[in-house]
């Protein structure tokens, strides 16, 4: 029904089969069912927006050919990926995690392993994610999880999503995030379990993580410590964090109590991997994006096209034109 008109109104199904299957316009649905055009129009909207419609497009066409390959030749980087800006959150981190979906599907290959970074980035990346026609692709934790209600609390459901979405494997890293002190942390990386799982992510043949700032808004791992934790960080010169492990402006490690609790792989370890991609987006990480490109943190870059321009501008370099 209605609400507007009082009147029934037409399955949401039979206009959108009308218009996708078999052809019809706006206009002549509209003519068929009774209806106004613009009615027409909220209906196929409303239709994608609940799920009857999903449109799929077969194509691997760059969106911002330009500003990659200038992103690329600024940074010495493997691959940029850039998608459209917004002002909206929501919208800005579907797009995101689309389009981080896509670099991820372009290196999965047979028997390929993949660390994946506990980031709230990262965590909208696997609904995105087609399943691979690859065998036997694996998925692996780099850090453990993070207490609380939080969609990417936990690295191991998270290593599941990218699993189940792309038809892979994944592993369980059966320790916290940050544990108690220095001393539980060192307990917790001498569990077989946990030295197993570490050593998985340590061979990886890619990770994809997020690039966390020093803000309290910037990035999960800051969202969960003290005032006084995450002032002490700022004061040894911390700039950013990837996967938990914070960074200075040089791109070296910040020592310290954060430092040596934290379960996951070390930073020169993460530098190690092959493929390190960075999926970030904002004017809250531009800072930790700029340095974690300059020093070699990560070799792939998801962001968005203003961010992109920041960080070419922060570069000295003028994008390429459009195309």
């Amino acid at each position: 029904m209605d609400r507007a008109t009082g009147q029934k109104r037409p399955p949401l199904g039979k206009i959108a089969r009308l218009y996708y299957e078999h052809g019809l316009t706006h206009q002549e649905i509209a003519d068929l069912c009774g209806l106004s055009r613009i009615k027409v129009t909220r209906l196929l909207a409303e239709a994608r927006r609940v799920g009857i419609v999903e449109i799929t497009v077969h194509s691997d066409d760059h969106l911002f050919v330009g500003l990659e390959s200038a992103l690329g030749s600024a940074y010495a980087l493997r691959q940029a990926w850039v998608g459209p800006a917004f002002d909206d959150e929501s919208r800005a981190a579907h797009s995101l995690g689309a389009l981080a979906a896509d670099c991820v599907s372009a290196f999965l290959d047979e028997g390929t392993t993949i660390a994946v970074g506990l980031s709230g980035s990262v965590a909208t990346i696997p609904e995105h994610l087609r399943p691979s026609s690859a065998p036997d692709v694996n998925f692996v934790p780099l850090t453990g999880s993070k207490g609380g209600i939080s969609r990417a609390a936990s690295s191991h459901e998270l290593a599941l999503a990218f699993a189940a979405a792309a038809g892979g494997h994944a592993y369980h890293l059966p320790a916290p995030l940050l544990a108690r002190s220095a001393e539980a942390a060192r307990v917790w990386r001498e569990d077989p379990a946990v030295q197993e799982t570490l050593e998985r992510a340590v061979s990886a043949d890619a990770l994809i993580a997020g690039i966390g700032g020093t803000t309290a808004d910037a990035g999960l791992l800051v969202q969960g410590l003290t005032a006084t934790e995450l002032a002490g960080i700022r004061a040894r010169g911390a700039v950013g964090d990837i996967s938990g492990r914070f960074f200075d402006a040089d791109g070296a490690a910040v020592p310290g109590e954060v430092d040596e609790r934290l379960i996951g792989l070390s930073l020169e370890q993460l530098r190690a991997v092959p493929v390190r991609i960075g999926v970030a987006r904002g004017a809250a990480k531009r800072q930790a994006l700029e340095v974690a490109l300059r020093q070699g943190l990560i070799n792939v870059l998801v962001t968005d096209a203003a961010t992109a321009e920041e960080l070419l501008a922060a570069a000295g370099v003028a994008p390429n034109a459009p195309s």
